[in-house]
């Protein structure tokens, strides 16, 4: 019986070959996109970090035109990985 149902498959598959050829590149080219944006977020990601690190900038920017002197020491007595 499996011998007559794979027989059919494969008539099947080959009267639609065209339309399962157009299926199969549909999916391997989402998948590669998937795994293409990915590393390309991730690459970006590692970017940011080491260029924030090495330039020393926060990850974090707020503009400020008027602050208590109590903010004031407070952000100075964060620690040093913390300070703009």
């Amino acid at each position: 019986m499996a011998t007559m149902l794979n027989r059919k498959l494969r008539r099947d598959l080959w009267r639609v070959r065209g339309q399962a050829l157009a299926i199969g590149l549909v999916v391997a080219m989402g998948v590669m996109l998937l795994v293409m944006m990915s590393i390309l977020v991730s690459s970006l990601s590692d970017t940011r970090e080491s260029y924030y690190r090495h330039y020393r900038l926060a990850e974090i920017f707020v503009p400020v035109k008027r602050a208590p002197e109590r903010v004031l020491t407070a952000v100075s007595a964060l620690p040093a990985t913390w300070k703009c």
